[in-house]
């Protein structure tokens, strides 16, 4: 919410209240917060993974890997709330990748980059986030959802693990 104070405009201010001072939560409140915010963007996430399916089922593939990417991307952010209650807004997936790696090592297992393969699907959800909307020559295959599914439902279970284990810790 201090972000939202300090990026913030005032839109109106009668001069009858001020905005609360910045400070530091309890345990509680740090736990009710991080389970709203899990709660929040891991509902997202998955309504995107179901949208990437009916996609996937209507054949329509570049918008399945938009949903995808808005998957990740949220599942991205569930963790990342969780460990730090913090959100700045990124839709590039490896700042988003870059910056929850540190909370588990089997992200690697997610999205390896060992292959050109691994890393051209890696590039193509990624790139998908814009692509996937409004590149008429954006190509996306059926093998290439076929692959990224279940990489991503990978993604949802790890973020289920870490971020529930941090919430009860």
């Amino acid at each position: 919410y201090t972000q939202i104070k300090e990026d913030g405009v005032i839109l109106y201010d009668s001069g009858k209240f001020k905005l609360t001072r910045r400070r530091k939560l309890n345990f509680a409140e740090i736990k009710q917060q991080a389970e709203e915010y899990f709660e929040d963007k891991f509902k997202k996430a998955n309504s995107f993974l179901r949208s990437a399916n009916h996609d996937y089922t209507d054949k329509d593939y570049q918008m399945a890997s938009f949903h995808l990417h808005q998957a990740c991307e949220n599942y991205f952010y569930a963790i990342r709330l969780v460990y730090t209650q913090q959100n700045n807004k990124q839709h590039n997936l490896t700042k988003l990748l870059k910056s929850v790696k540190t909370y588990s090592n089997d992200f690697i297992k997610i999205f390896p980059q060992d292959t050109p393969e691994a890393k051209r699907l890696f590039e193509l959800i990624k790139s998908a986030y814009v692509n996937g909307r409004y590149d008429p020559d954006f190509v996306v295959t059926k093998e290439d959802i076929d692959a990224l599914i279940p990489k991503v439902e990978m993604l949802r279970e790890l973020t289920k693990e870490i971020s529930e284990k941090k919430i009860e810790e």
